[in-house]
């Protein structure tokens, strides 16, 4: 039988006060060491989390600890107090009354006195609180120092930026790191001065094995396989920083909360900028040289020589839809036309091709409808992009946090009634328990719409001027397809293959054409061509509920032909009433996943009575309505 182990668990971090991190592990080891010796306990094994907060419980050695529990080796943990183990309350007590004593495993805080095999803990609780109460605390007065430095001038960043040195470890003090900043003048006079492209720039840099920001500054995260990995978007966030020409630039991004470490960008305008306050290695004049150039690139814009003697319209904008290759620019007698590039050079996929005439007038008319659309309902466009969601998560978020409060206060409640003896331990362990997964649920989920809110906060403004960029086209603008036109609205166009050859017009191809900011074009308008299938499912349902969802109504609503509507059908390897049928399984399943009766559903379907669900049910479905009623509940 081995003898199990007693874990002596250290841990520090800038919140927890003046010491130097290394003075207090040290104290905190010598303190266990000498505790454990002094009591008999055997075989001390070191779980140190060093420069890691309180407030979160994903440090590494704290995971490793609590494996080790799980697997059964550890039977004691030692810390220095309860607040070294974690500063939430919540957590804190989760582990040490719920978690840890299903594996028989004591927790002794030292300098605290407290013992989980002690019947004497009823201040731990509240000793607990105080912990996350002196962390929240700690925060709320970090965060309010940060401001007021932040506000007079003040360097925020915790490293200086790439291209500078601290002064005496000063970080509020830089000073240029000549061998570094050579670079960044490099990188600023191939961009100004040599006209070459940031990917140029980035190649050259790859080269000539220069080492990236993040490798040359010694971040813990670049490994041997990145130090020289210089990519565009490296190359581009150097071009945009204005602490090059001597500027701080505070505030550019906040924390969500002292719990949640992620962090959100702050709009340009609400940046602090204070000039000249330390050397610049750039001038202010090539800076903003720089910063008017970069407004007119493109992440993906490419310098290659060869594409520009074939210069097109559509130029790294057209995509095959099966493969998701380029489409490649060719001529034909005398015809220009886009081919699947996938296809032409290693013969795979299939031959996908369509005219550049073609595709002018198709994109003239997608941006003609669009244009026409945005004119008439603007509002309609903002809905089905999403960007009338603000004030649903505002609202989500308020009540979020009006509960989160409300957790907290009903936690208190119950640790106070178990203090006072007005609650068991059963009773106790059983609602905390409840109350500490919602909380934790809520707190992920706050932090996911935060996010997201954040993000749409974006999306909004760029789709918006976008919108307005497009209404204030004038309707002769649309007469003609201009190269400016393409290349200020158009991001890419996916080019399907050919559905038949009956189709006199481009509806023989789904085209899908995305604009900057706004996406697919045929989610916002119903401009692309659709098969016939897909277009009766769409006015089948309402057919239905009226009884008349028969060929000849069907035919009507759609303005087509008997003949054409049935070659089209056999085309696509279907026929009418198979489509009908598929509408109808659609419908049942959807309905029964609602939650709504047979009585419910028969109409929804078309039929006078209950007995025609049950007869399609056995003819169709393969089982009786009730079975597969039953079916379809089970596996949601």
């Amino acid at each position: 039988m081995y003898e199990k182990i007693t874990a002596l668990y250290c841990r520090y971090s800038h919140d927890d006060g003046q010491e130097t991190e290394n003075a207090s592990i040290t104290h905190q080891k010598s303190l266990l060491k000498e505790y454990a010796e002094s009591n008999g306990f055997t075989n001390l094994r070191y779980y140190v989390d060093d420069g890691y907060t309180g407030t979160s419980f994903s440090r590494p050695d704290f995971q490793r600890m609590m494996e080790d529990v799980e697997n059964g080796i550890i039977e004691t943990i030692l810390v220095k107090d309860m607040s070294r183990f974690g500063r939430n309350y919540v957590l804190v007590g989760q582990y040490v009354e719920l978690v840890l004593p299903q594996y028989h495993v004591r927790v002794i805080g030292i300098t605290d006195n407290y013992d989980s095999y002690s019947t004497e803990n009823d201040l731990f609780a509240f000793e607990s609180i105080f912990a996350e109460m002196y962390a929240a605390d700690i925060s709320k007065k970090v965060t309010y120092a940060k401001h007021t430095l932040g506000m007079n001038g003040v360097k925020l960043k915790s490293r200086p930026l790439y291209g500078y040195k601290l002064i005496d470890n000063d970080y509020t003090r830089w000073a240029i790191d000549e061998k570094s900043a050579e670079i960044v003048r490099l990188i600023f006079d191939m961009f100004l001065n040599q006209d070459m492209s940031i990917n140029s720039i980035a190649k050259y840099l790859r080269t000539n094995k220069i080492p990236t920001p993040s490798a040359y500054m010694g971040y813990k995260y670049t490994t041997v396989n990145t130090s020289y990995d210089w990519c565009f978007q490296i190359v581009r966030r150097l071009l945009g920083f204005q602490e090059y020409c001597g500027d701080t630039v505070n505030f550019k991004t906040k924390q969500i909360s002292y719990k949640i470490k992620k962090r959100l960008s702050i709009p340009k305008e609400n940046w602090m900028i204070f000039e000249n306050q330390h050397p610049a290695i750039i001038s202010r004049e090539d800076f903003e040289r720089a910063r008017e150039k970069l407004k007119n690139i493109s992440q993906n814009a490419f310098s290659t020589s060869n594409e520009r003697k074939n210069d097109t319209f559509f130029r790294n904008k057209l995509f095959c839809a099966m493969c998701g290759g380029k489409m490649r620019r060719d001529n034909a007698k005398g015809k220009i036309y886009f081919q699947c590039k996938t296809y032409l050079i290693y013969d795979h996929c299939q031959s996908n091709h369509i005219t550049e005439n073609d595709l002018r007038r198709i994109a003239l008319d997608y941006l003609k409808r669009l244009h026409i659309a945005i004119k008439t309902d603007k509002s309609a466009i903002i809905s089905k992009l999403g960007l009338d969601r603000m004030a649903e998560m505002e609202s989500q978020i308020s009540t979020t946090e009006n509960r989160l409060n409300e957790i907290s206060g009903l936690l208190k409640q119950i640790y106070e009634q178990k203090f006072h003896g007005e609650i068991s331990d059963l009773q106790f362990k059983s609602e905390s328990e409840t109350l500490s997964l919602e909380k934790e649920e809520l707190l992920r989920y706050l932090s996911d719409v935060t996010a997201k809110m954040s993000m749409l906060c974006k999306e909004n403004v760029s789709a918006v001027k976008m919108l307005d960029q497009i209404s204030s086209y004038s309707e002769s603008d649309f007469d003609v397809l201009t190269k400016k036109m393409v290349d200020t609205l158009i991001e890419k166009i996916v080019i399907d293959k050919p559905m038949g050859q009956r189709e006199k017009n481009y509806g023989k191809r789904i085209i899908d054409i995305y604009v900057y900011e706004l996406g697919n074009i045929s989610n916002l308008i119903d401009v692309r061509f659709k098969p016939f299938s897909v277009r009766i499912k769409e006015i089948a349902p309402q057919l239905l509920l009226e009884r008349r969802c028969d060929m000849a109504n069907v035919i009507e609503t759609l303005a087509t032909k008997r003949g054409s509507l049935k070659n089209a059908l056999a085309e696509e390897g279907t026929n009418f009433q198979t489509v009908i049928i598929e509408v109808r399984k659609e419908i049942i399943i959807d309905s029964i996943k609602k939650g709504l009766t047979i009585k419910e559903i028969y109409p929804l379907l078309g039929y006078p009575e209950t007995s025609n669900v049950y007869w399609f049910s056995r003819r169709f479905l393969g089982l009786g309505f009730n079975d597969f009623y039953d079916k379809i509940r089970n596996d949601m």
